[in-house]
This record gives C-alpha cells, sequence and structure tokens, in this order.
C-alpha cells in the first residue's frame, strides 16, 4: 500500500501540473486573441471611434451638430462594420446587421437582396467606395449616402423619359481604395445587370498615399486584423509565421501626388474597360468625395480642429486626381469633382463629422448632387 501512494501522489502531482500548464496557455493564447478582437470591435460603432481615438471635447462632444436630430446613440451608429475574408478584395462587409447597418447576402449595404434576373422595370445602380460611401456615422440605414440617393431618385421619377423604379446598392467598406472599387466593378458588380455604376471615392487614395502606401499593393485595416488573427493562432500553435511583406508595406515618406493620381487613373481605365462587353456598354460615374483639406468651407472651431499638417498634401493629391480622370478618353467614364460642393457654408454651419465623414446634414446634401447629376444623364 505504501508502494501504491509512493506512486500514485508523484503521478497526480504531475498531472496536475501538466493539467495547469495546459490551462495556463490556453488562457495565455486565447486572451491574445480576445484582445486583438475586442481592440478591433471597439471600431465598430461611433461610440467606440470616439472612445478610443484622442480628441478634444470641442471634437467628441460637438458631433451632435453634423445631426438634423442632435438626440441619437452614438452605440447604436455603425462605423467600420464587421468585415470578413472575400474573394479578391480582401475583406468586405459581413452579411447581417450590425449596429444600425444592414449588410445582405450580397455584401451589400441594403436591406433588401439583389433580384438576378433583374426585375422588369429596375434601374440598377451601384454605388462603390470606402467609408463615406458605406455611410460610417450615419445615424440610420436609411441616411446613407446610397440609401438617400435612391429615394431622392425615386421622387423625381416622374421627370424621366420612361417611368421606372431606381434600386441602390452599396458596395463599399471602410479603408477602400479605387484599387478594391475597381477589382469589384470587373468581378462582381458588372455581372449582376448593373445599368450605371457610381463612385464616392478619391480621399482613401490620398489617404494611403499619405501613409505611403501603394494602393495597388497594400491591405487595409481589416485585412491586417484577420492576418494578426492567424498569426496569433499559428504562434499557439507553435507553427512558423510567415515573413512580412516589405512590398506591401509603406515607404519612408509619402506617395507623390502625381503618383495617387497615377494609380488612380489605372484603376479607373481598368475598370472602365470591363464594363464594356460588346454592344453592351455600362457607364460610371466617379464623384471626388469632399474632403475637410480640400474644402474651402469657412469652417468652424470644431471642424478646423480637426485640420493636420497634411493637409496641404491633401489638396494637391485632389489637384492631380481631378486633373488625370478629366483626361481620360472613355465614353463610358466621367469624373464629377464634389471637393468643393460646401465652399459655400458658413462656419456656423457643422457639417464635416471629422475629416472624411458626414452625419446625415452631409449626407443629404451629397447624395441630392448626385442624383442631380443622374437625372440630368438619364433626361
Amino acid at each position: 500500500m505504501k508502494r501504491f501512494w509512493f506512486v500514485l501522489v508523484p503521478t497526480l502531482a504531475l498531472a496536475l501540473v501538466l493539467g495547469l500548464g495546459y490551462w495556463v496557455g490556453v488562457f495565455v493564447s486565447t486572451s491574445r486573441i480576445t484582445n486583438l478582437a475586442d481592440s478591433f470591435e471597439k471600431g465598430e460603432s461611433l461610440a467606440g471611434v470616439l472612445s478610443v481615438t484622442p480628441l478634444s471635447d470641442r471634437q467628441r462632444n460637438g458631433i451632435a451638430k453634423v445631426y438634423i436630430r442632435p438626440d441619437l446613440d452614438r452605440s447604436a451608429i455603425s462605423w467600420a462594420v464587421p468585415s470578413q475574408l472575400t474573394p479578391f478584395v480582401g475583406t468586405a462587409p459581413r452579411p447581417g446587421v450590425h449596429q444600425n447597418a444592414s449588410i445582405n447576402s450580397w455584401q451589400m449595404r441594403n436591406q433588401n437582396e439583389l433580384s438576378v434576373p433583374k426585375k422588369k422595370g429596375i434601374y440598377r445602380i451601384f454605388l462603390t467606395g470606402g467609408s463615406t460611401a458605406f455611410g460610417s456615422g450615419a445615424p440610420s440605414q436609411d441616411r446613407t449616402i446610397g440609401a438617400l440617393l435612391e429615394m431622392k431618385l425615386n421622387e423625381q421619377d416622374g421627370r424621366m423619359a420612361r417611368p421606372r423604379r431606381f434600386e441602390v446598392f452599396t458596395f463599399a467598406n471602410p479603408a477602400w481604395s479605387t484599387t478594391q472599387e475597381r477589382i469589384g466593378i470587373e468581378n462582381y458588380l458588372s455581372e449582376l445587370e448593373p445599368d450605371l455604376i457610381l463612385s464616392l471615392s478619391g480621399n482613401n487614395d490620398v489617404f494611403w498615399g499619405d501613409a505611403g502606401r501603394n494602393v495597388l499593393w497594400y491591405s487595409t485595416f481589416s485585412d491586417d486584423y484577420f492576418s494578426a488573427m492567424v498569426n496569433a493562432a499559428l504562434s499557439t500553435a507553435g507553427r512558423k509565421l510567415p515573413p512580412p511583406l516589405p512590398h506591401a508595406g509603406a515607404i519612408a515618406g509619402k506617395v507623390e501626388p502625381k503618383m495617387v493620381a497615377a494609380r488612380a487613373k489605372k484603376n479607373i481605365l481598368l475598370g472602365a474597360t470591363a464594363l464594356t462587353h460588346g454592344d453592351s456598354i455600362v457607364n460610371w460615374i466617379y464623384f471626388l468625395q469632399p474632403n475637410l483639406a480640400a474644402s474651402k468651407k469657412a469652417l468652424s472651431e470644431r471642424e478646423q480642429e480637426f485640420l493636420t499638417s497634411s493637409r496641404e498634401y491633401y489638396k494637391e493629391c485632389y489637384t492631380q486626381i481631378a486633373r488625370s480622370l478629366r483626361d481620360v478618353q472613355l465614353k463610358n467614364f466621367s469624373l464629377i469633382d464634389l471637393s468643393g460642393l460646401f465652399d459655400s457654408a458658413g462656419a456656423g454651419d457643422e457639417i464635416f463629422l471629422d475629416q472624411f465623414h458626414f452625419g446625415d446634414v452631409g449626407n443629404y446634401i451629397i447624395a441630392g448632387a448626385m442624383a442631380q447629376e443622374v437625372e440630368r444623364r438619364l433626361q
């Protein structure tokens, strides 16, 4: 009996130590993954973004002025919608309801599903772009730029030469540049019976250029998140981690404005060509989106606080992009520069939520300008 206990006690002690070590290892590894997820998920809502972004009290508390109704629940407003791995574009919005954003099974911000084949009498528009086109900061689903555009077009339908019903589906994602837009148009939207493609874009090409990134070969924040999660899992399993890709990283300094414009133009030429299939040609209107740096609006004190040392860089890039895209000689492409859309507004008119985004006050104005251009072309 003494021999039995002599063997059993050390064995139990060893098993206890091994078991404790296992659970400690599991706790440490899962904590790493949980911390990554928790940190990233804070950016999903406006409240989360405001809580982690270093802002002054005026910047944080004054945002209510850019909304028609200031009594809003910031935790219910979608900012960077959860994404998932998506063919060719890296990541795109995850289907489902996230805060006030409804994403259909086509990964488009719309409560309605896409009908294929298209129903008779439907005029189908796809809106592409980054976070502004997606609707980051919109107080509700029906006050995103895409939803307001659809509403305005259907209100004006009686003026059109042919009665029709418009539908606008937004295929956009925060941090997308003209590269993801172009790939989405080439591989996805062009196959879904579009009548018209609209882009509200340009800002993110400059944003990534300001960060020294090549928009033709880079990863977005969501892409980096998934990469970090995979690396955490591989590390936990004791596997060798893949090396970083130096050519997909940042260069020293900013990308030259002419290069930013040249890469945008390359994406436009490729995307517009993909919208031409024999006798079938789909038009593409590219709206250069307003941003705080390029605007000549008289800024409020709160808006002024969002200006950065990169203001002149943004202005020069926008000048180069507009100049470059005006030179595109394709019948199905046209540029509409909305960078000066708010120039006539006064300092008392709060429009910019931050450097690049808007509440529904700005969304209404942008959607109205886009609808006016679509109507003009259809008439």
